[in-house]
């Protein structure tokens, strides 16, 4: 009986490490003919996507640093292989993916020294080069990036904010 229970307990014991928690879930629309897809990062910092009717697919990490991933954000470019997933690091360097591809880390150039992310947004503007990231920093200030020109710091006249 004793090994029974010793048993049950380490089945279990080995069970529950295997089990994940998604601790950042974002969702997006591919296109038209391909739908909603859904983008979660488990507490061991992989990352997985769903498109409904299939199962979940784990996404590469090749070229992602194994640090804590603090912010995710998807979006489509609608062109073939559109697909970009964007993080932040807990050190608050940025990276983009495009499935078939490695993860390139993204320009901070702008951004103030020792600037810490506490809100982080990435979409298609929908122009030649449209990609933008939408930052907060913990000083409240809020900022943009576009390829090739950098990070800028955005108004927030009129916002009932304390700006540090």
């Amino acid at each position: 009986m004793k090994q029974t229970i010793c048993l049950l307990l380490s089945l279990f014991l080995v069970l529950s490490s295997y089990s994940q928690k998604i601790k950042l879930f974002t969702s997006y629309e591919r296109n038209v003919e391909n739908g909603t897809r859904y983008v979660a990062v488990l507490n061991d910092n992989s990352i997985w996507w769903f498109a409904p009717g299939d199962a979940w697919k784990k996404s590469s990490l090749q070229g992602l640093p194994k640090r804590n991933i603090k912010f995710i954000s998807a979006y489509d470019k609608n062109t073939e292989n559109g697909t970009r997933y964007v993080v932040v690091l807990e050190d608050n360097s940025i990276w983009w993916f495009a499935p078939g591809d490695s993860w390139k880390k993204s320009s901070t150039s702008g951004l103030p020294y020792q600037y810490n992310i506490t809100h982080f947004q990435a979409y298609e503007k929908l122009t030649e080069n449209g990609t933008r990231y939408t930052a907060v920093l913990d000083d409240n200030s809020i900022w943009w990036f576009s390829p090739g020109g950098g990070w800028k710091k955005s108004s927030s006249k009129g916002l009932p904010i304390n700006n540090q």
